[in-house]
This record gives C-alpha cells, sequence and structure tokens, in this order.
C-alpha cells in the first residue's frame, strides 16, 4: 500500500494563500492591541517591539516557503530612482540616529524607533514582492482590519456601560485602568475608525459587499459622531463625502432619497431615546471654532514644530535622531505626537 508524501512543495497559490492568511492575522492581533497603557514610554516601546516582532515572523515566513530572498536586482532594474532615495533616507536615519545631539544612541524608545524603521523598510520590501508575483485576497486582507476595528469598537461601548465611572468617551485619550484589556488602542479608537472606514470603502466598490459595506460605513460614521474629538470630525466628514461621492455614481436620485431620509430618522430615534450621546461631538466642535488662536486650535503642536526647527540649527543635513522632538529641553506641552510628518522626518 502506497503512503502520501506529506511533505509535498505547497503549490503558489496555497503558499500565497497561507501568507496572506498570516499577514491578515497580524493586521487582527495588531488592531486590537492587546496591552496596557499606563505609562507614555512603555506604551511606546512595548506596541512598537510586539509590530518589530510580528513583522519578523512573516518575513521569515516568506523566506522558509519561497526559499527565496525578494529580488534586490529587480527593484534596482525597475525602480532605480525609489531604490536610491530609500539606501539615502536609510543612511541618514542611521546617522542621525548615532550622532543625535538630544539624547544618547542608548536611549531604549529612540533604539527601538530605529529599529522600527529599518524593519518597516525590509517588510514592505518582502510585501512589495509579495503582491507583485501572487494573487492576494485582498477582501480577506481588509476584513481581517475592519474586524479588529470592530472588535474595540464593541469592547469600548461595553466599557462605557460596565464601567461608567471611567467616562471612556469623555477620556478617550487619557483614559488610565488596569481593567481595559484593549487600553493600548481605546487610546487611538478615532484614528482606527476611520483606517476602518477606509478599508470598507474598498469593500464599496466590490459589487457582491455593496449594501453591507454601505450598513458598516454608516455604523462606523455613528461611532465617530458618539465618540466625539478633532479626529472624530475630521473622520465624519470624509466619511460623508464618500458616501455622498458613492452615492451620486452607483445609487439611483430615488434610492439616495430613502437612505437619506432612513438615515436621519435612525439618528433621531438614537438621540431621542439616548442611544448616543452627541455632546461630545458637539463639544469638540464648538472648541474648534472657538479656538482664539492658532497654536489653541492644534493642541500645543506648534511648539512642538518650533522646537524641530529650533534644534535643527546645524543639524540640517543629518537632523537630530528619530523622533527626537520626545527628548528636547524646555518642552512644556503635553503633546506626545507632533502629527507633521514633515517636520519628523527633518528632526
Amino acid at each position: 500500500m502506497k503512503h502520501k508524501n506529506l511533505f509535498l512543495p505547497l503549490s503558489e497559490s496555497r503558499k500565497s494563500f497561507l501568507l496572506a492568511t498570516m499577514l491578515s492575522a497580524i493586521l487582527f492581533w495588531i488592531g486590537l492591541g492587546v496591552g496596557s497603557n499606563l505609562s507614555d514610554t512603555s506604551f511606546w516601546i512595548n506596541s512598537t517591539w510586539q509590530t518589530v516582532k510580528l513583522e519578523w515572523l512573516f518575513m521569515l515566513a516568506y523566506i522558509v516557503l519561497y526559499q527565496k530572498l525578494p529580488s534586490l536586482k529587480n527593484f534596482w532594474k525597475n525602480y532605480r530612482f525609489v531604490t536610491l532615495l530609500s539606501v539615502l533616507w536609510l543612511t541618514v536615519v542611521f546617522s542621525s540616529y548615532l550622532l543625535s545631539p538630544v539624547y544618547s544612541w542608548q536611549n531604549p524608545l529612540a533604539s527601538m524607533r530605529l529599529a522600527e524603521t529599518v524593519t518597516h523598510f525590509l517588510f514592505f520590501l518582502f510585501l512589495w514582492d509579495f503582491f507583485a508575483h501572487n494573487t492576494v485576497s485582498y477582501r480577506m486582507i481588509f476584513a481581517a482590519v475592519i474586524l479588529s476595528t470592530l472588535v474595540v469598537m464593541g469592547y469600548f461601548i461595553y466599557i462605557h456601560f460596565a464601567f461608567p465611572h471611567l467616562e471612556a468617551e469623555k477620556h478617550v485619550f487619557s483614559m488610565r485602568s488596569d481593567k481595559l484589556i484593549l487600553n493600548t488602542h481605546l487610546h487611538r479608537i478615532g484614528y482606527q475608525v476611520e483606517t476602518a472606514i477606509g478599508f470598507a470603502v474598498a469593500f464599496l466598490f466590490m459589487k457582491k459587499t455593496k449594501y453591507f459595506s454601505l450598513f458598516l460605513i454608516g455604523s462606523l460614521f455613528v461611532f465617530l459622531l458618539w465618540l466625539g474629538g478633532r479626529a472624530a470630525i475630521l473622520g465624519s466628514i470624509i466619511t460623508l463625502f464618500i458616501c455622498l461621492f458613492y452615492f451620486r455614481k452607483n445609487i439611483s436620485g430615488k434610492t439616495l432619497i430613502w437612505f437619506g431620509a432612513f438615515s436621519i430618522l435612525s439618528l433621531s430615534v438614537t438621540t431621542y431615546f439616548h442611544l448616543i450621546n452627541l455632546d461630545y461631538f458637539f463639544h469638540a466642535l464648538n472648541k474648534t471654532f472657538q479656538a482664539g488662536s492658532l497654536d489653541h486650535l492644534l493642541t500645543g503642536r506648534l511648539e512642538v514644530w518650533s522646537l524641530v526647527l529650533k534644534e535643527l540649527q546645524g543639524h540640517w543635513l543629518l537632523g537630530t535622531g528619530p523622533q527626537s522632538y520626545f527628548f528636547y529641553l524646555h518642552r512644556h506641552t503635553d503633546v506626545v505626537h507632533a502629527h507633521n510628518f514633515i517636520l519628523q522626518m527633518l528632526g
């Protein structure tokens, strides 16, 4: 009796499916953000370290399955300008890290940011090669990101009702409690919901998932209105424009009227019965209009940006190290992230 060889080489489609499944699982896990967020410094280090390990896991799986590395020769041949820029960028980042006038090169947060930068570079090199040479199930990858967001969103709603004293939606950016399992991404849930909306829009243009996607985007939109905050305002406006653009291109006028009436009625009912609270959204909106100054409107980020420019004096070529504004002296603002990619890159 002949026995089947259990170690037959996998087909290309099976390899592609396994790697796409792993990538989806990684995105889902990162989206959940399991862990505590009781210290800002440890939060950045631990969350970054977790992401770095998962990206290396994907790259090792790629090497094991395909028995090769991405072809650097093909990259150089087809994308020479991008390759030169990338190598120059990595050289500057390394030099900036080692010669930073702001912190010691042994600083754990700076070291982790450097490791993250290099890992991201290699990871996207592997992703580029993977997507270029394989048929990948983007639907599964998009679904993983959306699903993790829905889990976090559901958990946030649970926290709101189970632990009302935490005032979850009021302190979404500063909640601290050892009761919170997914505290890491509750800290940034507004941005995560916006990301999920982006992936849901990708689903929207897949005909088989059109109506599900519309329902999903509508649910995320209502959640942003309930959440409040600047990110929620921006996300709500973007979502509204996306839906209007899609309706204009793909939905008849009659259907649009019915959908609009249903949405207004649903929002009115949920507000009337206090199922959602729009006070935080309107408070953030009012705060935006009555900021009084640009610095107040940007919640102190102008100070961080001006410090970046001051610290760059005499260091324009190599900068001051990866995200060195964390360590600038005479910094009086509580802003953790500067939210300015250009100045971050210059620093």
